[in-house]
């Protein structure tokens, strides 16, 4: 996928979804995510069974950190005046931070904290505040209900990989 298919993809809004529906896809996603990872070994999941492919924790790593900028950038729309969203460069954690000597259980613990975090504070919204808006370095002006579709879009994005990962374990 492209990078401005990407974007596009991570900003749409069909409208399809009532913010009640939203929120619980994006709570969802704490299942999905331990799902997608259940039963792993230790070995399996620091494998990467996919040449070129990061391995499950580095995938599980790389959701979990980007979990942390998501749950920054919806608290903090609700709570200030259009911030300042800046964009991180995703290869430099991965190379910087050791994801391979990642915890599972402790990255899947952070998910799912933030996560619910931010839950709790999205169901305590007034309808207007889905409008509320913040300035991203990259993509420009984003409403709180794009910052959330983001957050539930980027963890889809990543859930096929895990699955391939899997699945080529065998």
């Amino acid at each position: 996928m492209l990078q401005s298919e990407y974007m596009a993809m991570m900003q749409g809004d069909d409208g399809s979804l009532s913010n009640a529906e939203l929120i619980a896809v994006y709570e969802r996603g704490i299942d999905d995510l331990r799902s997608a990872v259940a039963g792993l070994t230790s070995e399996q999941v620091l494998a990467r069974p996919v040449p070129g492919k990061w391995s499950t924790i580095e995938c599980v790593g790389h959701v979990a950190d980007t979990e942390i900028f998501f749950t920054d950038r919806i608290v903090r729309t609700i709570a200030m005046d259009r911030p300042l969203l800046m964009s991180p460069d995703e290869q430099l954690y991965i190379e910087r931070l050791d994801y391979q000597g990642f915890d599972l259980d402790e990255q899947l613990a952070l998910f799912t904290a933030l996560r619910r975090h931010a839950v709790r504070i999205l169901r305590a919204q007034p309808s207007q505040a889905w409008s509320r808006t913040a300035i991203h370095s990259e993509s420009g002006l984003l409403t709180l209900r794009q910052l959330v579709l983001q957050a539930v879009r980027h963890l889809g994005h990543h859930l096929p990989f895990l699955a391939e990962k899997r699945a080529a374990l065998g």
